[in-house]
C-alpha cells in the first residue's frame, strides 16, 4: 500500500528544489503577483514620466581661457624675468578668483537675470481668499537682494583647473542656451577687467608717491637755479664779467666743474638710495605690499610682495564667500604670516643694503663737497661774489640733475601701464549649446524604466516574503512534510441556493470532482482492514472553510451510497446544522450521559446525511469520564456508519479537536489559501502529532480559480456540458 501511495503523488515530503526548481518558484511568485507588479511598475513609470515633463531644462555652456605668461618688472633685466612653469596652484588661485563674489556682481550688473516665474505656494493662494493669517509679505533689502542673485548665480558656475597646465574651463548653467553662453564669456571678460584695474591701481599708487617726489625736486631745482639768478643779478657779476673779459684760471675751473659734475652725480646716487629707503621705510610703517613692486631691484622682496598679495586675496575671497570661521582660512593665515614674515625679512635685508649704499653715497658727496671746498679755497685769488655764484650754479645743476633721474624713473613707472595685460586669455569662447544639459531624457527615461522594473519586482518578493499563508502547493507540502489531499475552489455566495448544496447542485464543477478525489485518497492513505473510520476536518483558525468542506465530505460519500454520520464538535459556537436542531439534544449531552447515540442522531431530510449537533455549551474541559463516553460513543456509531465526519473546533481557540484528533482515525487540516498564518499551521500540525492525531493530509480550501498554480487539470466547458447531458442523447 505504501508503494502505490508514493505512485500516485503523495510523498512524505517534497524534495528540495534545484536551479531549475528555483527558476520555475520564481516564475511562479512573479506569475502569483503579476498584478502587484504591474501596478508597481505602471505607477513608477507613470510617476517618473509626471517628474520628467515637470523637469525644466538648462543649458551649459564652457568657455576655456588659458593664465597668461606674468612679468613681475617689465623693465627687470633679461636675466632676472621669472621662471614660465606654472605651479598647480596658480590655476586653483585664478580659479577661485573668478567664482569670487565681485565678479558675480560685475556679471550680474551687466546682464542682469531672469525673473522666475513665482513658485505655486499654499500659503500664499490661501491668503489670497482670505483664509489665512499674518500673509505679509516679507521685504528683502536691496543689499540682501542683491546677494540672493550673487549666490544663484555662484551656484550655476563651475570654473574648473585642468591639472598640471595652465588650461582653466568656465561652465555657466542657464535656461536657455544663448544666456549660458552669454553668462560663460562675460564671467572671463569682467575677471580681465577687474584684474587690469586692480594692477592698474597699484601702479598709480607707485607713480603718485613718484609724482609727489619729483615735483619737490623740481621745486628744489628751481629754487636753487632763481637763486643763482637773484644772486648773479645782485651783485652784478654777469655784467661785469663781460666788461672786463675777467675769468677764473682756466685749470681751477675745469677742476671746479668736474669736481661739481662728479658731486652732482654723487649727490643723485644719495638721492636715488634716499628714495629707495624712503620707499621701503613707507612700504614698512603702512603695511601696503604693493609698492614694494616698484623696487625692480629687489627682485627677492618683489616676488615676496607678489606672494602676499596672492595669499590675501586668496583669504579676502575665502572670507567672503564662506566667511571668517571657514577651515582653509587659518591655514592661510598662517600662509600669509609666514608670506609676511619672509618679506618683513627681506625689506630688513634692502634696508641694509640700501643703507650701506646710502653711507656710502653720503661719504662720497662729503668727500666730493671737501675737495669741492678746497678747489674753490684754491681760487681765492677770485672776487666772492663770483666764487659763491659758481656755488650756486653748481647746486642747481645738481639739483636738476637729480630732478632729472626721477623723472625718468617716473616715465619708466607710467609706461609700465601700457605693458599690463589680463592674467587670463580667451583659448576659445562658449558657444551655444543645441540641446540642454538636463535633463537627459534618454537616459533618464532608461532609469525612469529601470526604477520601476526593480520596484515591481521589489514589492512582488517583499509581498510574497510577508505573505501570511501559503501560495505555492509544493511550498506547502515541503513545509508540512504532508501529503497535498484536495484544493478547494472559492465559491461565490449566492441567494438562490446555499453553499453546502453545492456538490448537489453542480456535480461536475471543480469543488465536486476534487472533494472525490479527497475520498479516494482518504480511502487509500487509510491504515488496512478499517473498512468505517472516523475522520476529523480541523483547522488553526475560524472561517477557514472548515466546516463547510466537512458536509461536501460528507455529502459526497453519501451520493455513494454509504451511511455518513456527522458530528458537530464546536459546542460554543455551533454553525454547521440547520435551524431547530441545536434545540434537540446534542454531543454535549452524550458525553455527559443525559442522552443516548440514538437520542441525539437527526437525519437532514434534504441531503439524507445523519448528523448529531453539537448540544449546548459546556464550560468544563473534557475528563477521563467525557473521553471515554465519546470513544465508546464513535465504537458504537460505527457499527451503524461506515464514515463518521467530526467537524473539530479551531485548535488554536479551543483543545477539544485534539481529544477528537486522538479518538478519530483520520485526520484532515484545513488551510485557507494566502490566509492561514504558517506560524499558526505548523504549531496546530505539532500540537495534533503531539497529542497522538493521525494526520492524513493537507486540503487547501477558496483557492482562486484563476489561479493556475493550483488548477492545472480542470475539466473545460465542453467536456462538462458532455457529462451533464443524458445518457444515450
Amino acid at each position: 500500500m505504501s508503494e502505490y501511495v508514493a505512485s500516485i503523488g503523495f510523498p512524505p515530503s517534497a524534495p528540495p528544489l534545484g536551479g531549475g526548481g528555483q527558476v520555475r518558484h520564481i516564475w511562479r511568485v512573479w506569475r502569483r503577483h503579476a498584478r502587484l507588479f504591474l501596478f508597481c511598475f505602471a505607477l513608477v513609470a507613470l510617476i517618473g514620466a509626471g517628474v520628467l515633463s515637470l523637469l525644466k531644462p538648462s543649458y551649459t555652456a564652457t568657455a576655456t581661457v588659458a593664465i597668461a605668461p606674468q612679468v613681475s618688472d617689465p623693465l627687470a633685466p633679461i636675466g632676472q624675468q621669472p621662471d614660465e612653469e606654472v605651479d598647480d596652484d596658480v590655476p586653483a588661485t585664478e580659479a577661485s578668483k573668478m567664482r569670487s563674489r565681485d565678479v558675480a556682481a560685475a556679471v550680474i550688473a551687466q546682464i542682469p537675470p531672469v525673473a522666475a516665474k513665482p513658485l505655486f505656494n499654499v500659503r500664499q493662494a490661501l491668503c489670497g481668499l482670505g483664509f489665512a493669517a499674518d500673509c505679509a509679505t516679507p521685504n528683502l533689502s536691496p543689499q540682501a537682494e542683491q546677494q540672493a542673485k550673487i549666490d544663484a548665480f555662484l551656484s550655476s558656475l563651475s570654473v574648473v583647473p585642468e591639472l598640471h597646465s595652465r588650461i582653466i574651463d568656465i561652465s555657466v548653467t542657464a535656461p536657455n542656451g544663448e544666456r549660458a553662453a552669454l553668462l560663460a564669456d562675460a564671467v572671463v571678460t569682467n575677471y580681465q577687467r577687474l584684474a587690469l584695474a586692480q594692477q592698474t591701481e597699484n601702479i598709480d599708487h607707485v607713480s603718485a608717491w613718484l609724482d609727489e617726489r619729483t615735483a619737490q625736486l623740481q621745486q628744489r631745482w628751481l629754487d636753487a637755479v632763481d637763486t643763482a639768478n637773484a644772486f648773479s643779478v645782485s651783485h652784478g657779476l654777469t655784467m661785469t664779467n663781460a666788461a672786463n673779459g675777467a675769468a677764473a684760471t682756466p685749470l681751477i675751473d675745469s677742476q671746479v666743474a668736474d669736481m661739481a659734475a662728479s658731486l652732482g652725480l654723487a649727490q643723485a646716487k644719495l638721492a636715488t638710495a634716499q628714495a629707495q629707503s624712503d620707499a621701503l621705510h613707507d612700504a614698512a610703517s603702512h603695511g601696503v605690499s604693493s609698492s614694494l613692486l616698484s623696487l625692480s631691484n629687489q627682485p627677492i622682496m618683489v616676488a615676496a610682495a607678489n606672494s602676499l598679495l596672492q595669499l590675501e586675496s586668496s583669504r579676502d575671497q575665502l572670507a567672503a564667500e564662506f566667511g571668517p570661521a571657514y577651515p582653509k582660512i587659518e591655514a592661510l593665515d598662517q600662509q600669509i604670516a609666514q608670506a609676511r614674515a619672509a618679506l618683513d625679512s627681506q625689506t630688513g635685508v634692502a634696508l641694509s643694503s640700501i643703507n650701506e649704499d646710502l653711507v656710502s653715497a653720503r661719504t662720497e658727496v662729503q668727500r666730493l663737497t671737501a675737495n669741492l671746498d678746497q678747489l674753490k679755497a684754491q681760487a681765492a685769488t677770485q672776487s666772492a661774489e663770483e666764487a659763491q655764484y659758481l656755488s650756486l650754479t653748481d647746486e642747481a645743476e645738481s639739483a636738476r640733475n637729480v630732478y632729472e633721474t626721477f623723472l625718468e624713473h617716473a616715465n619708466d613707472v607710467m609706461d609700465r601701464a601700457s605693458l599690463l595685460e589680463p592674467p587670463v586669455n580667451f583659448v576659445s569662447h562658449a558657444g551655444v549649446p543645441s540641446r540642454p544639459t538636463f535633463p537627459n531624457i534618454p537616459k533618464l527615461a532608461i532609469g525612469v524604466a529601470v526604477a520601476a522594473l526593480v520596484t515591481g519586482l521589489a514589492a512582488t518578493f517583499i509581498s510574497d516574503y510577508f505573505s501570511i499563508g501559503f501560495a505555492e502547493m509544493d511550498e506547502l507540502s515541503t513545509s508540512t512534510q504532508l501529503p497535498l489531499l484536495a484544493t478547494l475552489p472559492l465559491i461565490a455566495r449566492r441567494r438562490d441556493r446555499a453553499i453546502e448544496r453545492h456538490v448537489l447542485d453542480d456535480p461536475f464543477s471543480i469543488t465536486s470532482e476534487a472533494l472525490r478525489g479527497l475520498v479516494a485518497k482518504l480511502a487509500l492513505t487509510a491504515a488496512e482492514g478499517s473498512g468505517r473510520r472516523t475522520i476529523l476536518v480541523t483547522s488553526a483558525g475560524a472561517a477557514e472553510g472548515k466546516s463547510t468542506m466537512a458536509i461536501w465530505l460528507a455529502m459526497t460519500v453519501r451520493q455513494g451510497g454509504a451511511a455518513v454520520l456527522v458530528i458537530d464538535g464546536d459546542h460554543r459556537r455551533s454553525s454547521l446544522m440547520p435551524d431547530g436542531a441545536a434545540t434537540k439534544p446534542g454531543l454535549t449531552d452524550l458525553l455527559a450521559g443525559r442522552a443516548t447515540p440514538a437520542e441525539v442522531i437527526q437525519t437532514d431530510a434534504t441531503t439524507r446525511v445523519d448528523f448529531i449537533s453539537s448540544g449546548g455549551a459546556m464550560s468544563r474541559p473534557f475528563g477521563s469520564e467525557e473521553i471515554g463516553r465519546l470513544v465508546s460513543a464513535i465504537a458504537t456509531l460505527k457499527k451503524s456508519y461506515g464514515l463518521i465526519v467530526i467537524d473539530s473546533p479551531p485548535l488554536l481557540a479551543m483543545t477539544d479537536g485534539l481529544v477528537y484528533g486522538n479518538v478519530a482515525d483520520q485526520t484532515i487540516f484545513v488551510c485557507r489559501w494566502q490566509q492561514t498564518s504558517r506560524k499558526a499551521l505548523m504549531a496546530s500540525l505539532d500540537r495534533l502529532r503531539a497529542y497522538g492525531a493521525k494526520v492524513s493530509g493537507i486540503v487547501v480550501t477558496m483557492v482562486d480559480q484563476k489561479s493556475k498554480l493550483a488548477f492545472n487539470s480542470e475539466y473545460s466547458r465542453r467536456e462538462i456540458r458532455l457529462l451533464q447531458q443524458p445518457y444515450g442523447s
